[in-house]
């Protein structure tokens, strides 16, 4: 095998270990997701807890400048209109270093129709609570409070719910 396609299959391998072990930090799957409260773009506040007796909670923490975030959009707007209908909240947190305003300028521009929590002085909390390395990291936490996904790609919902 040339040494280039060694070291390029090295570095796929790397990079599949390295996602495969980035998923895995932070609250597991079967664990509890740590409780938070947070207020949303109307300083309106929103717990976990709250959230949760209404039914399972996909979080999606994410930031205005992550351009992954950004083309997942159009498929959270599908996720809230489709699942919001049976029981299923999707919430934004808001993890990245901008500031209230410009996460209300952004959320007026795309048109987010999903709920969005935002508050400034409690993101790094968040990212210590839940460990996270990165956005968009996606986590769904059932009425109970157990996680049953954790990572960076949308969950198949249909098989999560139903389970």
């Amino acid at each position: 095998m040339p040494k280039v396609a060694l070291q390029l299959v090295t570095l796929c391998f790397i990079a599949v270990i390295s996602a495969a072990s980035i998923a895995s930090i932070g609250p597991k799957v079967g664990q509890t997701a740590p409780p938070f409260t947070l207020t949303d773009l109307n300083d309106k506040p929103h717990s976990l807890e709250s959230l949760r007796k209404k039914g399972p909670v996909l979080l999606v923490f994410w930031s205005t400048k992550c351009h992954i975030c950004h083309a997942m959009i159009p498929r959270f707007k599908e996720i809230h209109e489709k699942y919001s209908k049976k029981g299923l909240t999707l919430v934004a947190v808001n993890v990245g270093f901008e500031d209230k305003d410009e996460v209300d300028d952004y959320v007026f521009e795309f048109k987010l129709n999903y709920l969005v929590l935002n508050e400034d002085d409690k993101k790094a909390q968040i990212g210590e609570d839940y460990r996270l390395v990165g956005t968009p990291t996606i986590q769904l936490v059932a009425p109970d409070g157990t996680v049953k996904y954790r990572g960076h790609r949308i969950p198949d919902l249909d098989k999560l719910l139903s389970e």
